[in-house]
């Protein structure tokens, strides 16, 4: 389904200009979603508190993505952005797993910020003695255009920006290696 160009008419002291189009769709895009927009991701600082043992710890993160589209012309409607939080394993550090997935349907214009804060996620592990859990390791970002085509990876592993469509395929509570192929999860063996 293709949706027409925005119609808008830019107005200077009281005066409407000639209006002029917005290229919004995927198919039109003269400037690629990857150089057109900017995004950021905050996590802020992870909360460690004290969980069930003294030594246990537990973090609480709530982070948030923001995307500015930095063209004054062109939009970019329909797109699809996966954010994806991803943990450590505390008992094989090769190991990291997915701790959230969320899904966002994006449409973004002109000149336009979006701001998105993410579900709060938190996880426990202790370090010491009995090993377990998984400890925030980092985020990707990744967006798809209305045609399901990859069109731009973030994350905060720039080596992992090279594995689109491993990580198109991450699943939430899953757990990975590092080159984001599906392992169980490690488990302490006394």
């Amino acid at each position: 389904m293709k949706i027409p160009s925005i119609l808008m008419s830019v107005v200077v002291a009281g005066l409407t200009a000639l209006p002029f189009t917005v290229s919004c769709h995927a198919e039109e895009a003269k400037i690629p979603f990857s150089k057109g927009t900017k995004i950021e991701v905050m996590i802020g600082r992870p909360t460690k508190t004290k969980g069930g043992d003294f030594d246990d710890k537990t973090q609480t993160l709530n982070p948030r993505v923001k995307m500015t589209n930095i063209d004054n012309k062109q939009g970019y409607l329909d797109y699809k952005v996966t954010f994806l939080l991803l943990g450590q394993s505390i008992v094989d550090s090769k190991v990291i797993k997915v701790l959230h997935r969320e899904e966002i349907p994006t449409s973004i214009l002109p000149r336009q910020v979006l701001d998105h804060p993410m579900a709060s996620v938190t996880t426990m592990y202790d370090t010491d003695g009995a090993k377990f859990g998984f400890k925030y390791d980092g985020w990707i970002v990744q967006v798809a255009d209305s045609k399901g085509e990859i069109v731009h990876t973030k994350s905060s592993a720039p080596s992992l920006e090279k594995l689109r469509k491993e990580i198109r395929a991450m699943q939430a509570e899953q757990c990975y290696n590092k080159q984001l192929k599906a392992v169980p999860e490690p488990r302490l063996r006394l």
